[in-house]
């Protein structure tokens, strides 16, 4: 028994020693290089376990994941002779590790080769383009070109780069005090002509609103007039209708109306003895 245990504590301390020489576990946010006594043999880009020559064969791994390249801050030229504090960063991830392990060997270096291309084609940009175009419209315009200008570049390091973004793209602090009046100044003047505009589009509006009013109330009074004069027709032809039917009548009527009209309480009335209107004052016998 005691053989047994020696021999089984033998053969796990030798398992223990030569497994990790034979066998190798690459996980699922890793790629792998295999290489014989410095030598690349075989790239390995799936998880799961692998055998290499004990001895012999290393492995080198990198990271499958993004992998950013931040890059420092940098005081770069426009085309309109100005400068500007830019701070930009890539994001890539390793696409062919045995090309990246023969150009670059670790990241640590691949980081300053991506760095180096991003930043110089970055210059070259920024360049031809003027100062406040970059900070107001073109950003993102540049982030895609610089971009697609570094892809071919650093695809030769075995690296596929998946964007360029500016963190930062400022004015250096010396002139940013007055860069930012000059703004102010030119936000006030385009606020002060809108609202010179709005007031005279509101002026506008008005006069047509008082106009359309004037021709409203002008389009009711000759209405009103016609409707007047037509219902005074008509009442004219109902009177001289009345009229002819019988004149005594009418004659009562509009006498009555006129007494309506200027006889008032302790009012006095003096009338010649012939006058029409006084003839219904008087009695009946007086009239004849």
């Amino acid at each position: 028994m005691r053989f047994l245990a020696t021999l089984l504590i033998t053969l796990l301390v030798l398992a223990a020693i030569i497994l990790p020489q034979v066998l190798v576990v690459v996980d699922e946010t890793e790629l792998a290089i295999v290489t014989r006594l410095g030598d690349p043999q075989r790239s390995i880009r799936s998880p799961g376990l692998y055998v290499k020559a004990p001895m012999i064969d290393s492995v080198t791994k990198f990271e499958k994941r993004l992998l950013i390249f931040d890059a420092p801050a940098e005081s770069l030229l426009t085309s309109d002779k100005k400068r500007l504090i830019i701070d930009v960063y890539a994001r890539g991830r390793v696409k062919d590790p045995l090309l990246f392990f023969q150009t670059v060997r670790s990241v640590e270096q691949a980081r300053s080769r991506v760095i180096d291309i991003v930043a110089s084609e970055l210059r070259r940009e920024i360049a031809s383009d003027e100062q406040l175009e970059i900070i107001k419209t073109k950003r993102e315009q540049i982030e895609n070109d610089v971009r697609d200008a570094v892809r071919p570049l650093i695809s030769e390091l075995g690296i596929d780069v998946v964007d360029v973004r500016i963190k930062r793209a400022d004015f250096p602090q010396a002139i940013a005090g007055s860069v930012y009046e000059r703004m102010k100044a030119e936000r006030k003047r385009i606020a002060d002509r809108e609202r010179a505009q709005g007031a005279e589009a509101d002026l506008q509006k008005r006069a047509e609103v008082d106009r359309e009013a004037v021709e409203i109330r002008s389009d009711a009074r000759k209405q009103a007039d016609i409707i007047r004069g037509e219902a005074e027709a008509e009442a004219i032809e109902i009177f001289a209708d009345a009229y002819e039917r019988d004149s005594e009548f009418y004659s009562f009527l509009r006498s009555l109306d006129a007494y309506a009209l200027f006889l008032g309480s302790n009012t006095t009335a003096v009338l010649p003895a012939e006058s029409e209107l006084f003839r219904f004052l008087q009695s009946p016998s007086l009239s004849r």
